[in-house]
């Protein structure tokens, strides 16, 4: 009797390991792979930038009734520097202070004049605008994938526009005889805040491609424009640096992301 029970237990031992098996495979878990955790955004670099910034001109040229060669238009063209720094104890935040600045021109009008004795004489006009703008920014980092990430984020701070109109002749002894000859300048100071988004690639661990876009939004100005340095001008050309920017840099440093 015993040798049968004995018997009987060899044969139903495979039987009762494949139950086993069954169970454990029913069990209530998941078979997903575990997930790394997100991507962080680090940097500490510095670099150049290279923008273009759309104004609209049309007040300021009403205002100022210059001819059609004199008027400007088009994007304004800001080349400067950026620096960059990540937040250690708040995860993918940067910090950074900017600085840019350029200028438009219009075409050269030619205009034929005479001299007090009767000579014939040609007057070169010319009109340009130049701004400079400074200041902070802060922007959070996501990182889709190695190497690459998307910024948003806000820069501020503050800046001068300044508004020349210049002459000249071909006769140097006759440039200062008539009215309105030289250099006619206006200037005034403004600030601006500029919502922003930035995309970001690490070709190397320190050197990071960056082209970005925003849209920069005039939040106070003087109320004046003063004349030629001396004065302030009685009246106000109703004109801001409001539009949109595009750009891009490249800046070298510390990449980690």
């Amino acid at each position: 009797m015993k040798r049968i029970l004995l018997l009987m237990s060899v044969l139903m031992l495979p039987m009762f390991l494949t139950a086993q098996d069954d169970e454990i495979d029913n069990l209530p878990f998941d078979n997903e792979p575990l997930r790394d955790d997100a991507r962080t955004y680090f940097v500490l670099a510095g670099g150049v930038t290279y923008d273009y910034l759309m104004i609209n001109e049309d007040n300021l040229n009403s205002f100022l009734n210059n001819s059609d060669d004199l008027k400007l238009s088009g994007p304004m063209q800001l080349t400067g520097g950026q620096g960059v720094l990540g937040v250690p104890w708040v995860k993918n935040l940067r910090l950074g202070v900017f600085g840019y600045g350029g200028s438009i021109e219009s075409d050269i009008s030619k205009i034929p004049g005479k001299t007090e004795s009767g000579e014939d004489i040609i007057n070169n006009l010319q009109t340009n605008l130049t701004a400079s703008m400074f200041g902070f920014s802060a922007h959070y980092g996501y990182v889709p994938f190695e190497h690459f990430a998307i910024l948003g984020g806000v820069n501020a701070g503050w800046g001068d526009v300044t508004y020349e109109s210049h002459f000249s002749t071909d006769q140097l002894h006759d440039s200062f005889n008539l009215a309105g000859t030289g250099n006619n300048k206006l200037e005034k100071n403004f600030f601006f805040v500029m919502p922003n988004i930035q995309l970001e690639y690490a070709i190397t661990s320190y050197i990071i491609l960056r082209a970005d876009a925003s849209y920069n939004m005039t939040v106070g100005q003087d109320t004046d424009w003063t004349q030629n340095t001396l004065g302030t001008n009685t009246v106000n050309p109703d004109f801001n640096l409001d539009g949109m920017k595009v750009g891009f840099g490249v800046m070298i440093g510390l990449a980690n992301f």
